[in-house]
């Protein structure tokens, strides 16, 4: 547990913190408040719930030493779909259908699910809906969006 405290919160990203509060969770939720002193020392609520615990902060550890890289990808890597996004923007020049056109084609060279998800990801935080689809469409195609994701974005989509 002292692994979790030691932490500094700049560090971790907002999913991060999230999995930090959720250790912590589970971590009081879980734990006895007096350990009972008959017999073996009682640490836990139950098994489950110890269970539970070491699950979490299993997740969130591989995610925290993972943290060198970004969704997946390093952080050259992940801030090179901005600038793709961007040059495809300005190679567009305002032309939704040159946009679409120029994503296709990048996509078609995609092999790494991450890049399409992260580029996908990029093109949605720029306020590129257009683009943003084509690479969400490329990040389902190899497997990273699920089936259940992909029809709630659809679904989303129609107003449904």
């Amino acid at each position: 547990m002292d692994a979790i405290n030691n932490i500094d919160p700049s560090e971790l990203n907002n999913f991060l913190a999230e999995e930090r509060r959720d250790c912590h969770y589970f971590w009081h939720a879980g734990r006895l408040r007096r350990p009972r002193f008959e017999g073996p020392m009682q640490m836990w609520k139950s098994e489950n719930q110890k269970v539970i615990f070491y699950k979490m902060l299993d997740v969130f550890l591989i995610k925290y030493t993972m943290s060198e890289r970004w969704n997946g990808q390093t952080k050259s890597e992940f801030d090179k779909n901005f600038k793709r996004v961007a040059d495809i923007v300005t190679k567009s020049d305002g032309d939704k259908e040159k946009a679409i056109n120029l994503a296709k084609q990048q996509t078609a060279k995609i092999t790494d699910e991450w890049k399409a998800i992260n580029r996908a990801m990029a093109a949605k935080q720029a306020g590129h809906e257009h683009i943003f689809e084509v690479f969400f469409q490329r990040a389902y195609e190899l497997g990273t969006v699920t089936k259940q994701e992909y029809r709630e974005y659809k679904l989303e989509k129609l107003g449904i």
